[in-house]
């Protein structure tokens, strides 16, 4: 029926000259069903591997991030003190969504419940936090998009059509919100919780980003049209999102929750302006992200990884993977030791 329907809609769309959308729901369609390619591994050029070293040289960081330069996707670590990248899984299943706990020493992720998901399935993942001193694995529960609360103490994620918080000490699950009490039958993506552990903001297929204080019976409209990728900034009561704009067809925005501005965060120049998956330091003062030269499947797509030091020009971002085939959801942890400008 998936196959019927796909070949119909872009008969559809075929005959109103929508070539690119053609092109879109082919790929959507291949994503379910075939797993991504593996690629291949491209050595650094002198530029890059300067470009690396004067990275290391002010900044103390960790960075992790999915790809599937192993065949399947899997984490990865990028130390930046010393340049050494090590694989953190090794599963046969998909993992990525990873996040640093705040002190640094865990991270959450997600993993598929079979060999091969899109990461469209919203509802074939289990939630896992990973230790990374010893490498144990602990799977948490059944969801989808974990990050972290509490200071640590607890992970949200979404699950069907509610938003949890999971305590981990004590197992216990609580319901955030319903997304049905105002977008009943909408897909969602992406909820994340402010630090004051009373703040969501959730991006609603076709309608834009809300913000809502738990149990409240109203929410505000951060957004019109499609965004996704919503993230708190640290410190302060801004987020970041997902424009469908840009040089590439996207950007990175950045205003208040109470939507009475917004601007412009990051739109990288040159071929790589695809951005997705935008993340920010504990300090708010580095971003990683992850960019395309046009392809968008999330999983799919030659996405690599960038740093930027928050405040300076969008030209002087790093480039910190080459590699030919999909590496997405980067994260980052600002050690002690990091360095002023």
């Amino acid at each position: 029926l998936a196959v019927g329907a796909a070949v119909i809609g872009a008969g559809v769309l075929l005959g109103t000259g929508r070539w690119h959308d053609v092109t879109e729901l082919s790929t959507r369609l291949a994503t379910r069903l075939i797993p991504p390619q593996k690629g291949r591994l491209k050595a650094l050029r002198k530029r890059e591997r300067d470009a690396l070293r004067a990275l290391a040289g002010e900044l103390d960081a960790r960075i992790v991030w999915s790809s599937n330069r192993s065949g399947n996707h899997d984490l990865y670590l990028l130390d930046l003190v010393d340049l050494q990248a090590r694989r953190l899984t090794d599963h046969p299943h998909v993992d990525f969504g990873s996040r640093f706990s705040p002190d640094g020493d865990r991270i959450v992720f997600m993993r598929s419940q079979r060999e091969w998901v899109s990461f469209r399935e919203k509802e074939s993942w289990d939630v896992y936090v990973l230790d990374l001193d010893s490498g144990e694995e602990q799977r948490i529960t059944d969801g989808y998009h974990p990050t972290w609360a509490d200071n640590g103490a607890a992970v949200v994620f979404h699950r069907g059509r509610g938003v949890y918080r999971h305590d981990l000490e004590a197992g216990e699950e609580t319901l955030l919100l319903n997304v049905d009490r105002w977008f009943s039958g909408r897909q969602y993506w992406d909820p994340e919780l402010h630090p004051d552990g009373k703040t969501l903001a959730v991006a609603i297929t076709g309608y834009g980003a809300v913000t809502t204080t738990v149990g409240s019976p109203t929410y505000g409209r951060l957004t019109q049209g499609q965004t996704c990728q919503t993230t708190w900034v640290p410190g302060t009561r801004e987020l970041l999102w997902m424009d469908p704009n840009g040089t590439g067809g996207t950007r990175v925005m950045r205003g208040p929750a109470d939507a009475s501005s917004a601007e412009v965060f990051m739109d990288l120049p040159g071929p790589f302006s695809h951005e997705y998956f935008p993340a920010l330091s504990d300090d708010g003062s580095w971003m990683v992200w992850a960019a395309s030269t046009g392809a968008h499947e999330h999983d799919r797509a030659d996405y690599e990884i960038f740093a930027w030091r928050v405040g300076e020009p969008w030209e002087t971002a790093v480039r910190l993977t080459h590699y030919s085939g999909n590496d997405q959801w980067p994260d980052i942890h600002v050690g002690d030791g990091s360095r002023s400008p």
